[in-house]
């Protein structure tokens, strides 16, 4: 909550908001589900949802599904991914910053082998060497043997090319806590990619996704972010650096129901399904020790389970959403 009361999620962009709603009342997931987002993110500062109208000239422009995905990714890029400091921690969020955080939490991360592959720009280690050298690192690790020195110097060379570029986005990560007993089981990585939200990691013309499995203390974070004025914060659509459009899979965390900033993954389990905490932290570089498991996500996502889990967690917050009155009525 800002200092001058719950912001209007866009209400005061007349025109823009007109048009949210529209699209809010479509029949396509990749439109309904920012138009919503945008419509229900009551944590945005005016100050930003400004900047982000000034930004590129967007307020004078014809609103269009193709001008506003862009006016999305080109502001995300330019304001949240490639600044030193994003501005998810700069003053004219500080609304969204959280404090209380402990420093010596672990937290966790779920990585595609292939976006870890691409940002490896350079790296004489393709996805599938990659795959291979975590895992026989992994085994080493797990059975108490010498990994051999030859083939960590090769991982390592590849682990810092993936950390060489310059995005710098904030990390959506989620406590080790609240997943702990999904990772001890078998089908973990299809189990974690539902329970965070992640339904852009899927199979890929039919074969499995290889994913890795981050993990790590806080405290890294702490230090890296030192004399910085905050290192955590609140997720809001303007921290959701897309590709092409805006992520289906993310729903703004109400003021009420969660007055210590964290955000609500939507988990897309189709039974048992429930809601983990996430936040967002500073950029950090990965290390070889981060990599705790590898696996496959076998199982498909489809537009429609991933429409069903937001309206299934929609209707577990809608009492606590304070915009929730501006969504069009649904049929």
């Amino acid at each position: 909550m800002t200092s001058k009361g719950i912001s209007m999620a866009f209400q005061k962009k007349h025109s823009f908001f007109s048009f949210l709603q529209g699209k809010a009342s479509g029949s396509t997931l990749e439109e309904v589900a920012p138009a919503e987002n945008y419509i229900l993110d009551e944590r945005l500062p005016d100050v930003r949802e400004d900047e982000f109208f000034n930004f590129n000239g967007f307020n004078h422009i014809a609103y269009s599904k193709d001008s506003w995905f862009k006016q999305h990714t080109d502001y995300t890029k330019n304001y949240v991914a490639l600044p030193v400091v994003s501005g998810t921690f700069a003053a004219i969020n500080r609304d969204n910053w959280i404090r209380g955080i402990s420093p010596d939490w672990d937290v966790v991360r779920l990585e595609t082998i292939s976006g870890m592959s691409s940002r490896a720009r350079g790296s004489e280690v393709d996805e599938s060497e990659a795959a291979e050298l975590i895992d026989k690192m992994l085994l080493a690790r797990n059975s108490g043997d010498s990994f051999d020195p030859f083939m960590e110097a090769r991982l390592e060379k590849w682990i810092q090319r993936v950390n060489g570029g310059g995005d710098r986005r904030p990390a959506f990560v989620a406590p080790f806590a609240e997943v702990e007993s999904i990772l001890a089981q078998p089908d973990w990585a299809n189990r974690l990619r539902d329970s965070l939200g992640l339904g852009h990691i899927r199979p890929c013309g039919g074969n499995p996704m290889t994913v890795v499995l981050m993990q790590y203390n806080l405290v890294r974070v702490h230090n890296a972010h030192i004399g910085k004025p905050a290192w955590a914060a609140t997720p809001t659509v303007l921290d959701d650096v897309s590709g092409q459009m805006p992520n289906p899979c993310f729903f703004p965390a109400p003021t009420k129901a969660s007055p210590d900033g964290y955000g609500y993954t939507v988990d897309l389990a189709t039974t048992d399904a429930t809601y983990r905490r996430e936040f967002l932290h500073g950029h950090i570089s990965y290390e070889l020790a981060d990599i705790r498991n590898i696996g496959f996500v076998t199982e498909e996502v489809s537009s429609a389970r991933i429409a069903e889990a937001r309206k299934s967690h929609c209707e577990l917050l809608k009492h606590d959403l304070v915009h929730f009155k501006d969504l069009p009525a649904q049929p």
